[in-house]
């Protein structure tokens, strides 16, 4: 090639730097260009927990704890429900004393679950957690619905850590032997039906549905603004979570007969509150079953209340199964008498 056809070397110097500065501004832009939304992702960052995450046997729970003072009430959720669950009642109990609520394995902020559940295992790692926390004992244990048994199962088990409870519409290991072969029978198909929806709701928040259409997670309105979006947050981006509530469904009626065979032995003259709801509950479709079958809980929770020399029975009207939603306050009073007690000894 002859020197008139070539580029001076200035001139191609110019060429080459151009078409450098133009691919480096090609790949600038590329990498600059925003990233696809990420709803799970944006969730999960904007909803915390609000409370520590501990490692207990291998896996992480979260606790929160709130207040100064002993003895330490310690918060247990009912069946299939959070920490958040005790959000109007936590902030009360804590100008008191020293209160902690937490998620189990499964639930909230904690790891997920892992087999099926059982009272033991539900009791040993809260032991274990509250350990990890170096929150020492004595504690005042708040129970609510299945959770009522558990606290009963961790006071016969650990007898000298605690110093009083307080069961919040309790249920009861007895309540299925009491009502009959029928009642049970229909609540084994709700049981199996519900857990059924609840798992196909784990699958649809798997693929990230629910996070990005909040409006189709259902979460109790009762419950404060931060609660509520906390609780709708989990919901769509967990979707183990949806899948310990309906392994916890399914292992109820092995919670019972566990319970069954290792009966509940209170701590002798332990101060003890259990508050009913003021309303029926439905557990059956047919109004006469529905209606025995409420009488038996009440009785069983009169019952309760006996199983201490220095228990009380109580009624919250014109509340649901969650009182401590309805009339928070009624709760706190109860928790405030048996701190007062536990330390009056």
């Amino acid at each position: 090639m002859t020197d008139k056809y070539r580029c001076p070397p200035a001139l191609a110097f110019m060429m080459l730097l151009l078409l450098t500065m133009a691919l480096a501004a090609g790949c600038t832009q590329q990498a600059a260009a925003p990233p696809a939304p990420d709803p799970v992702r944006e969730l999960s960052a904007a909803w915390p927990p609000p409370g520590e995450i501990l490692e207990v046997n291998g896996s992480r729970m979260h606790i929160r704890c709130t207040g100064n003072g002993s003895p330490v009430v310690v918060l247990e959720a009912g069946a299939t429900d959070i920490s958040l669950s005790w959000a109007k009642v936590q902030p009360g109990v804590a100008n008191v004393t020293r209160v902690c609520s937490y998620d189990r394995l499964g639930y909230g902020w904690s790891d997920p679950l892992k087999g099926n559940v059982t009272a033991r295992d539900v009791t040993g790692r809260l032991h274990s957690l509250l350990g990890a926390a170096n929150i020492t004992p004595p504690y005042v244990l708040v129970g609510h619905s299945l959770g009522g048994e558990y606290v009963r199962c961790y006071a016969t088990r650990y007898p000298d850590d605690v110093a009083g409870i307080v069961l919040v519409d309790p249920g009861s290991e007895w309540q299925m032997v009491r009502t009959g072969e029928d009642f049970t029978r229909e609540q084994e198909g709700a049981i199996h039906t519900a857990a059924l929806g609840i798992r196909s709701m784990g699958k649809i928040a798997e693929n990230g549905t629910l996070a990005a259409n909040l409006s189709l997670v259902p979460v109790d309105p009762r419950l404060p603004p931060y609660e509520f979006h906390a609780y709708q947050a989990l919901l769509a981006t967990r979707p183990y979570f949806w899948n310990a509530r309906a392994t916890e469904a399914e292992s109820a009626f092995s919670v019972f007969a566990e319970l069954q065979q290792a009966p509940i032995s209170l701590p002798e003259n332990i101060p003890l509150i259990v508050i009913s709801a003021g309303n029926e509950m439905q557990f059956s479709k047919d109004p006469a079953a529905n209606a025995y079958a409420n009488t038996v809980f009440r009785t069983l929770q009169q019952e309760m209340a006996r199983e201490s020399a220095n228990g009380t029975y109580r009624v919250a009207p014109d509340t649901t199964h969650y009182v401590q939603l309805d009339r928070p306050d009624i709760v706190i009073d109860a928790i405030r008498s048996v701190v007062d007690i536990a330390r009056s000894r």
